[in-house]
């Protein structure tokens, strides 16, 4: 398998330390529109040119050292895979981690992604044991106080704070201003989210099939969840009376927030 072929080239780079299969790959959710995710936990940055080397045997096209989230190599392997390399530092990595699990330190959206990542990911090669550590240290019950911060910091975002989200999309809206409700609506489905999965106690598995995941596993959710969110998303640039359905989640979130907390 090339994947595997790849794992040994990377293992005899002196700069790893562990490799994992994550993404859907690695809790058997894949379909076949999934991209293969591999992390690759170092110590300090392997060159580029190592990488292409070894990399440029099994993919007919690379773009290495991208940066939109985390920095990762984009290949193509032979058989039209596409493979994603995300690249972490592993005491940076493990650090956020404690920061989220002990520190119970919230975040804009996304807040427990990495704690998710790092106890679904299938290790594959730990030379130094750091990673499988963390694993068993960090398979813990999700801490009360994180919830409480997850919940109370996005809920300010979305509603009690100062130029909340919910201000800007009625602005972006009542404008006409498509790019601006665009961004706006991101931001807000991101912390929209994050409250869902803290209230149900459930780490953040990341940007895809939420809404999948929401209605399968989360046993607390707002009336109409599903149905508010594709209205929205669907009507969000067309008509200015979309916004009638952000009222109406933020409503339903505070609902159930009320009855759980």
């Amino acid at each position: 398998m090339v994947v595997q072929e790849i794992f040994n080239e990377f293992a005899k780079f002196a700069q790893v330390e562990s490799m994992a299969i994550g993404g859907s790959r690695a809790i058997k959710k894949n379909d076949k529109y999934s991209d293969y995710d591999v992390y690759v936990y170092w110590k300090e940055q392997i060159p580029v040119e190592q990488r292409k080397a070894v990399l440029g045997k099994y993919c007919s096209r690379m773009e290495l050292g991208c940066c939109y989230r985390e920095y990762t190599d984009n290949c193509i392997v032979e058989d039209g895979m596409t493979l994603n390399i995300i690249y972490r530092n592993t005491d940076e990595f493990l650090a956020a981690v404690a920061e989220v699990v002990e520190g119970h330190k919230a975040q804009g959206g996304y807040t427990t992604c990495m704690w998710h990542s790092l106890l679904t990911g299938r290790i594959a090669y730990d030379k130094g044991g750091k990673i499988g550590d963390a694993k068993q240290k960090y398979m813990v019950r999700y801490p009360q106080a994180l919830k409480h911060n997850i919940i109370s910091l996005n809920m300010q975002l979305i509603k009690y704070g100062i130029n909340t989200y919910l201000e800007q999309i009625t602005r972006a809206m009542k404008r006409g201003d498509v790019i601006s409700i665009n961004r706006e609506v991101h931001k807000f489905m991101d912390s929209y989210f994050d409250v869902i999965f803290a209230m149900n106690e459930k780490l953040h598995p990341g940007e895809k099939r939420l809404l999948d995941i929401c209605v399968k596993e989360c046993k607390v959710l707002p009336d109409n969840f599903e149905r508010n969110i594709r209205f929205l998303l669907l009507n969000m640039c067309k008509d200015p009376t979309a916004i009638s359905f952000v009222n109406t989640m933020i409503m339903g979130l505070e609902k159930v927030l009320g009855e759980e907390l």
